[in-house]
């Protein structure tokens, strides 16, 4: 499928379907699509969910969409006017990703978050929408220069993962079949302070409990559950001091990508009892300095800010790194070191 370059919003404000059915109204409209059982929205089959797209702006905002395939086989199929507004490019938005509905009750309740206030008596009419509103107003005060970045960020992280899980198609979210499918290292990684620092120095000096880590090749990893290395770090003298004070030490087991935290032994390795600053810095140098070749290397961490700290001081060049966004450009993705916050994931 070659990659969609055209996108129509699907509710909400100036949407493309109100030249459809009723406008103000969208419930023949959801109607509609909830009955379709055709192959452009029900890519799983009749009875499989609804797959439309989610677009995420610069600014934060976001809406429901239907690519230029799905639109056009849509009105062809209900006899409907096709859209008179311009379409949404890709290049508008800064995370495109599959969004499913399995009734026709997520769908309505979706777009009913798009629903906007009348605004007859105001001449800048603007997207008022519960979903919107807030990252309207942080534009207009000129404060949402990063806003939609963690909303994206998660977005993107999680076509990713579908794009190795082979459950998103590229073309739909407009993608090339990126040629780095066939491998790419993934370290996930946590830095456990201790839990009553306050200090606003924290981040620069932190009184670090522990530090595991797992790194592991993808699409390798879900073939085989082989993985390269699980390293797991106590700090000697802090850890005793952290329990002392009645916190729950960090026993890790970091799974592919996801981390699990347990009051028992490490089971998924050896524990290092005997850590120092010195030492961590060294294992941190050693786990970042054997980059395959042409493999692109994702690091998913938790509290990002801190880990980075750690990672510079050890000696890593954290400016290398770019959102895991930088995967999807068009053309042969640049191998880099992608940096992606997994927050409270």
């Amino acid at each position: 499928m070659e990659p969609e370059t055209e996108y129509y919003q699907i509710g909400g404000f100036h949407a493309h379907s109100e030249d459809w059915f009723q406008i103000y109204d969208d419930k023949p409209m959801i109607d509609a699509i909830a009955n379709d059982e055709g192959p452009e929205l029900r890519p799983g089959g009749p009875g499989a969910p609804i797959e439309l797209v989610l677009g995420i702006l610069p600014y934060g905002a976001s809406y429901v969409l239907m690519t230029s395939h799905q639109m056009w086989a849509f009105v062809r199929k209900h006899h409907l006017r096709p859209p008179r507004r311009p379409s949404w490019r890709v290049d508008d938005f800064v995370s495109l990703s599959p969004i499913y509905f399995a009734t026709k009750g997520d769908l309505q309740d979706k777009l009913k978050t798009y629903k906007v206030k009348s605004q007859k008596n105001k001449k800048d009419k603007e997207d008022n929408s519960p979903a919107n509103r807030g990252f309207v107003q942080l534009r207009e005060r000129g404060s949402s220069s990063n806003s939609g970045n963690p909303r994206a960020d998660f977005e993107n992280q999680r076509v990713l993962y579908r794009l190795f899980t082979k459950t998103a198609t590229p073309g739909a979210l407009g993608l090339i079949n990126p040629p780095w499918a066939g491998a790419i290292r993934v370290i996930s990684i946590i830095v456990n302070t201790w839990h009553k620092d306050r200090r606003r120095e924290r981040f620069d000096n932190p009184n670090i409990i522990d530090v595991g880590w797992t790194d592991v090749m993808l699409p390798e990893y879900f073939e085989s559950r082989r993985v390269t290395e699980t390293v797991h770090i106590k700090m000697k003298g802090l850890a005793l001091k952290n329990e002392e004070q009645n916190a729950v030490p960090l026993f890790t087991y970091i799974h592919m990508c996801y981390l699990t935290v347990f009051s028992q032994p490490f089971e998924h390795g050896t524990t290092n009892q005997e850590g120092t600053v010195d030492i961590l810095y060294s294992d941190m140098r050693r786990l970042f300095s054997h980059d395959a070749a042409n493999v692109p290397l994702v690091v998913l961490v938790h509290e990002d800010e801190m880990v980075r700290g750690v990672l510079a001081r050890s000696g890593i060049d954290v400016g290398s790194f770019a959102p895991v966004a930088a995967l999807f450009q068009r053309g042969q993705p640049q191998v880099a070191r992608l940096f992606a916050s997994r927050g409270s994931i």
